[in-house]
């Protein structure tokens, strides 16, 4: 059993080595991408979102067979029960594998139906099913050996697979970077992806093997019939959340590109990418707690889970509200530098985006917890119906108000139905505890944060354009967004308990080698 101070010395080594690799591979793509839009225009931003969300479709093949498989690891990871590890994996290996090939054969399956998707085909891009083709390669391939990934995710040594995935993505970045410069060749720059993510999983299997050399061993037991039937009732259950969330946060390229248009969805993608890479920071840090908590969960008592869940949800909020202030009043100005102001989308849709961002993050601290306690059965039905919602509200805004109805699409379908009956299946089935504590907090967290918001953008107001006007900016919402939240919360017990927890994480990130 390993006590707070082991869970908080893995979950800064993760945090710590994931986040600089983060943050270095972003600076990159941030560059990469304007060589791209300098070389290649808008019509290929669009067409390489638009195959996105087209590949994030396939990924429901997967099943949410990952996730079930990741609760029932942490039980044997955390007793040291190599033989049921050994089983799961295997199990989770075959079944990759099959993922990898379905997800091949059903895209490329797509291919003579690719002009449903796009409102206008663009005349300037040449060799669209090839380039089509090799997205759907790239995807399929990265299933064949990534799945033991998720054994170092359990056992808190994700820096490892995040300084392994680093290393070739900035190779690979790089190299993409060079040949566009050289060649304005697309084609090229999707070769070089596909390389990559085969050298990075390669290299990550082998990794994982050395690591936990068991794993290479021939006798495996079958999984038990238990717990057999504990995954098949899961991913029963997950296939409806994975639909769910496919239909709500993978379609919005693709109901751009068709009902408004190929160039718009590149303008979209801009603003997306940078929504991304904070959310790929906040993932770092979660996945870099949520091991512990699946830790926690199978050694501690319901009030420590609570006062865990309470204090993460704390922590969310603040992330997330700041978050979101500095994507308010620093997207345009930041896009404008980066790009010119012909990358620019309008005000309310930049608003709608923000709001998105705020809600759907706000769901992560409630999620994780679901994830580690294995609550997936319950809520199976919400997100089909959030799925039918959103595709309906979009496509009857879409008409109307083009890409600020897609977004408001999501925005109503998440405020209707996963923004009460998520954190109600955690506290009903999970804490055990009355609901209406979370929602109490909930709208003082918001409350606050739109207190925040507005006094940062009176004041960003005031500062003037180009890189200065930028950088005031970025000072001030730096430093109001954390001024408002310290004199809300400083007396607060969650405020207390991350102010020292951050003082112990600092102080041995200052220390941490791998």
């Amino acid at each position: 059993m390993k006590d707070p101070m082991d869970r908080a010395g893995h979950v800064v080594k993760n945090l710590k080595f994931t986040a600089f690799s983060e943050l270095v591979l972003a600076l990159l793509k941030f560059l990469s991408r304007r060589v791209f839009v300098l070389l290649l225009g808008k019509e290929y931003l669009g067409i390489n979102g638009l195959f996105t969300d087209i590949l994030s479709m396939l990924s429901l093949a997967e099943l949410g067979f990952g996730v079930s498989v990741t609760y029932n690891l942490y039980r044997p990871v955390a007793q040291g029960d190599t033989e049921l590890i050994k089983s799961l994996m295997r199990l989770y290996g075959r079944f990759y594998r099959a993922v990898g090939g379905a997800v091949l054969a059903a895209g490329l399956s797509l291919l003579p139906f690719l002009d449903f998707f796009v409102k206008e085909m663009p005349e300037n891009v040449s060799n669209l099913s090839l380039i089509y083709a090799l997205n759907v390669i790239n995807a399929g391939v990265s299933y064949f050996f990534s799945y033991k990934s998720t054994l170092l995710f359990v056992c808190q040594k994700k820096y490892v697979d995040s300084l392994i995935r680093a290393a070739a993505s900035l190779a690979a970045v790089a190299a993409q970077t060079g040949v566009l410069l050289i060649t304005r060749n697309y084609l090229y720059y999707l070769y070089i992806a596909i390389l990559s993510t085969v050298v990075q999983n390669v290299v990550m299997s082998v990794k994982t093997d050395r690591l936990y050399p068991y794993l290479r061993e021939k006798d495996v037991l079958p999984v038990p019939a238990g717990i057999m039937e504990d995954i098949r009732r899961n991913v029963s259950a997950m296939v409806l959340h994975r639909i769910g969330s496919v239909a709500v946060f993978g379609t919005d390229n693709l109901l751009i590109s068709k009902f408004v248009g190929i160039g718009m969805t590149g303008l979209y993608s801009n603003y997306i990418m940078i929504r991304n890479f904070l959310n790929t920071m906040i993932n770092t840090v979660f996945n870099a707690i949520t091991p512990a908590m699946g830790n926690l969960n199978v050694t501690k008592t319901g009030e420590e889970k609570v006062r865990t869940f309470n204090q993460l949800n704390f922590f969310g909020a603040w992330l997330f509200g700041w978050m979101s202030i500095c994507l308010m009043w620093l997207y345009d100005p930041f896009i404008r530098i980066w790009l010119g102001d012909d990358f620019l989308l309008p005000g309310p849709v930049v608003l709608l985006i923000v709001v998105n961002f705020y809600v759907n993050s706000m769901r992560i601290p409630v999620a994780n917890t679901k994830s580690v306690m294995g609550l997936f059965w319950d809520e199976r039905y919400k997100s089909i119906l959030e799925a039918i919602m959103n595709l309906a509200v979009s496509v009857i805004l879409a008409g109307r108000w083009g890409i600020g109805g897609i977004l408001m699409g999501t925005l109503v379908s998440t405020w209707s139905l996963p923004f009460w009956i998520e954190p109600l299946g955690l506290y009903r089935h999970g804490l055990k505890r009355r609901v209406r504590t979370y929602f109490a907090r909930y709208f003082c967290y918001l409350s606050v944060t739109v207190l925040a918001g507005l006094l940062t953008g009176l004041m960003c107001t005031m500062a003037g354009g180009a890189v200065p006007g930028f950088l005031v900016r970025t000072v001030l919402c730096l430093v109001i967004p954390n001024g408002v939240y310290l004199a809300a919360y400083r007396r607060t017990e969650e405020f207390r308990f991350i102010r020292g927890l951050l003082k112990v994480m600092v102080k041995r990130m200052l220390l941490t080698r791998i």
